[in-house]
């Protein structure tokens, strides 16, 4: 959707589940030093054989049906290939032709509802560390810790219309992630990739946005940097940019791949999965009360205004606590 200002906004959020162990191997998630949290099958060694992890299963099904999604009763891994050190097999294991969700949607406070295209479940790369050498040489250590961790990725519809609107769908995903106890905000990571184009020109993406403020800052500087470039008539070419935390500003990283460069094939070492009509309902009646629905509640139940009751249910903690006092305060009276 282009918006008032000519803006077309999409983003493609990346959060790390809360699990145990990674999502094709018993490797654990958390470890302490470089490169000791790794095996054959995240390493990806000829033979090697994966097998998914039950629990990132659940907690991406949970994600996608609380943001309204349908969810597919078959399903499938694919091989998305490329080529760079932060994955040694040279692949990538994640969902496209068929994820674990589609469309859904969430409404933001304006009431403007945002389509969401997917939900699917994915690995993670391993961490490049890049660091200085010896004299004037600069060189990257590769830590695959983080090779194989889970991922869950939200894949929006381009249907914002300014930075303000991204941010605010941020700040309603990890009420949302929270709620469903799926993310750890001290250990986890959540990442954006920000899809802008303006006035119907080629689209831009700014790569790995980490928290709220930045996405917010990374749009707005990307938005002013296209229509100058319009106004000069220079033309903005399809790129990956990357976003400097320092300084605001977002600079060339590299031309944008399309899908069809990834090469995506179905991954033989994963069978398909197939997922009952009663497993689905089943969870999603076990769903917890989310932020909207417990809003409501507030209004309802202990007479708040509609700005303080989404105050309270946008904080999962101090909705709790507030909760509590108030019931304590019922039973007294």
């Amino acid at each position: 959707m282009v918006g008032k200002e000519g803006v077309m906004i999409g983003l493609e959020c990346h959060v790390q589940l809360n699990t145990d162990s990674k999502l094709f191997c018993g490797c654990p998630t958390k470890a302490g030093d470089p490169n000791t949290a790794c095996c054959p099958i995240c390493l990806g060694h000829p033979g090697s054989k994966p097998v998914l992890n039950a629990k990132a299963l659940d907690y991406t099904m949970k994600v996608a049906l609380a943001f309204n999604c349908e969810i597919n009763q078959q399903f499938f891994f694919s091989r998305k290939t490329y080529f760079y050190p932060d994955m040694s097999k040279n692949f990538q294991i994640t969902q496209y032709e068929i994820p674990v969700g589609l469309k859904g949607y969430i409404v933001l406070s304006s009431g403007k509802k945002i389509g969401i295209t997917r939900v699917h479940l994915e690995e993670d790369p391993a961490a490049l560390v890049h660091t200085s050498g010896m004299g004037s040489s600069n060189f990257s250590l590769v830590d695959y810790n983080r090779s194989g961790i889970p991922l869950v990725e939200i894949v929006t519809d381009p249907d914002f219309e300014s930075p303000g609107e991204a941010r605010e769908f941020l700040e309603q995903l990890t009420t949302i992630l929270a709620y469903l106890k799926v993310f750890s905000p001290t250990t986890g990571t959540l990442k954006a990739d920000c899809n802008v184009s303006v006035y119907g020109n080629n689209r831009v993406e700014v790569k790995n946005v980490t928290g709220k403020k930045a996405v917010e800052k990374a749009l707005s500087f990307e938005i002013a940097r296209q229509k100058n470039m319009l106004l000069n008539e220079k033309e903005i070419v399809m790129e990956t940019r990357a976003f400097d935390e320092t300084t605001f500003t977002t600079k060339a990283s590299r031309s944008k791949e399309t899908e069809a460069d990834y090469g995506y094939i179905f991954e033989p070492d994963l069978t398909a999965f197939r997922i009952s009509r009663e497993e689905i309902e089943g969870m999603k009646k076990a769903l917890p009360e989310l932020h909207s629905a417990k809003s409501k509640r507030f209004v309802e139940e202990f007479g708040l205004d509609e700005y303080t009751s989404n105050v309270l249910a946008n904080n999962f903690s101090l909705g709790n606590i507030f909760e509590e006092v108030a019931n304590c305060k019922q039973k007294r009276a």
